[in-house]
């Protein structure tokens, strides 16, 4: 064996092609070892190969195909005439791939759309009214999402310590998922007026429109909700809003909730509790749900979530008071 011959993991640093990729080529026929030992079967390369693996690394970066990369290496002659068919065929593609995202563009430029009935935006609203409130890092709260995807139209009502969620049925959706954050007012005054039984909610950059009354969405952010209320924990436990109501309302100002199997208990904060959630988030979270039974479950981060019984994508959630001892 030549002392000049490089092996496989040599010529990958050397000529910046993995050594996964040189077997391949090895095997294609595109770049053969010089030398492969016959009893160990490694492979072994020329130093006059290197400039070769650079080549193969530059043309396969572009996205030339196996066969024309063989061609150039095999008919040098022919190398200029196959650079020049695949930068066609790639400004070719480009082109194309330039018109379908224009379309693609143009698509999520639209509204979404949809019909919902005047009462179930009007209680939605209602519901998530009481979450509502200014944040200091983030302006959007002082508002309503509107997330509107296909035939459910989602509210979403967050200041920081709780967050509510309504949804509304939508009929005749059309465009594409998209939400806007709407100022308080615009919806409060809809839910004052006297707005027909239905009428169409359309939602885009831009643009917001509820049951006719057009308003200007806040440019702010506002927090990724789904992220919020995705997440694992405890089994729920199911009791009656009244019976939960009446002991909220005798509670502390802070409580400790603890469930129990079927049963739901608030207590006040004892030593060796670290955790509680205030009496009034909870009474709002509840009375907010307009169900006769509710289901409370504590998530992975210690978060209270309140949902109706018979409607589990409402919900409340209750960030905990971490207790100081």
């Amino acid at each position: 064996m030549h002392d000049d011959l490089l092996s496989i993991g040599a010529l990958a640093r050397a000529g910046g092609v993995p050594v996964t990729a040189l077997r391949f080529y090895d095997t294609a026929g595109v770049l053969r070892p010089a030398h492969v030992d016959p009893a160990t079967g490694y492979r072994w390369y020329t130093s006059a190969q290197v400039s070769t693996a650079r080549l193969v690394a530059s043309l396969r970066q572009a996205g030339m195909p196996v066969a024309d990369l063989a061609e150039v290496l095999t008919a040098p002659g022919q190398a200029h005439a196959v650079l020049a068919r695949h930068r066609r065929r790639l400004e070719e593609d480009l082109l194309a791939a330039r018109t379908h995202l224009d379309a693609a563009a143009r698509l999520l430029a639209e509204p979404a759309r949809g019909t919902v009935d005047t009462a179930d935006l009007v209680a939605a609203v209602g519901a998530v009214r009481h979450a509502v409130g200014a944040h200091p890092t983030w302006p959007g709260l002082a508002g309503v999402l509107l997330l509107l995807a296909g035939s459910t139209l989602r509210l979403v009502g967050c200041d920081g310590s709780r967050l509510a969620v309504a949804t509304v049925p939508v009929r005749h959706p059309s465009g594409p998922r998209a939400r806007v954050v709407a100022p308080l007012a615009v919806l409060e005054g809809i839910a004052a007026a006297a707005a027909p039984g239905s009428g169409p909610v359309v939602v885009g950059t831009g643009v917001l429109e509820v049951l006719g009354v057009s308003g200007e969405p806040l440019d702010a952010p506002y927090p990724d909700e789904e992220r919020l209320v995705r997440s694992g924990g405890a089994p729920g436990v199911t009791v009656a809003s009244d019976e939960l109501v009446e002991a909220a309302t005798q509670a502390d100002d802070v409580v400790v909730v603890q469930l129990d199997g079927d049963r739901v208990s608030l207590t006040p904060p004892g030593a060796r509790d670290t955790l509680g959630f205030s009496r009034t988030f909870l009474l709002d979270a509840v009375r907010a749900a307009r169900a006769e039974h509710v289901a409370l479950a504590l998530d992975e981060r210690s978060a209270l979530r309140v949902s109706p019984a018979d409607r589990p994508d409402d919900l409340g959630l209750v960030m905990p008071i971490r207790l100081r001892r």
